[in-house]
């Protein structure tokens, strides 16, 4: 399972956006298997986020910022791979 870590920043500020990700905790593991394993921010910057999640394929993690856009929208958050910075290591 490749473990994905993610730095973005955000646009509706780091506490609606973390209520909203959280929120949608259930959502990743039941419909996607996406497990996160930390999320944060920034200490001098909390507009930027970090977050490190377990995924079952880059494919999936595709599926779900395609079909979960609005929802990530509505966090603050940005689907297009070019605003954000994307690393993939292994478990």
């Amino acid at each position: 399972m490749p473990t994905l870590i993610l730095k973005q920043k955000i646009t509706k500020g780091y506490d609606h956006w973390l209520a909203t990700y959280d929120g949608a905790e259930d959502l990743r593991n039941s419909k996607y298997s996406i497990k996160t394993i930390y999320r944060g921010h920034d200490v001098s910057d909390p507009d930027t986020i970090h977050v490190v999640m377990y995924t079952p394929s880059m494919e999936v993690i595709q599926e779900h910022m395609k079909n979960e856009a609005e929802l990530i929208a509505a966090a603050g958050g940005d689907t297009d791979p070019e605003t954000m910075s994307m690393s993939i290591a292994s478990d």
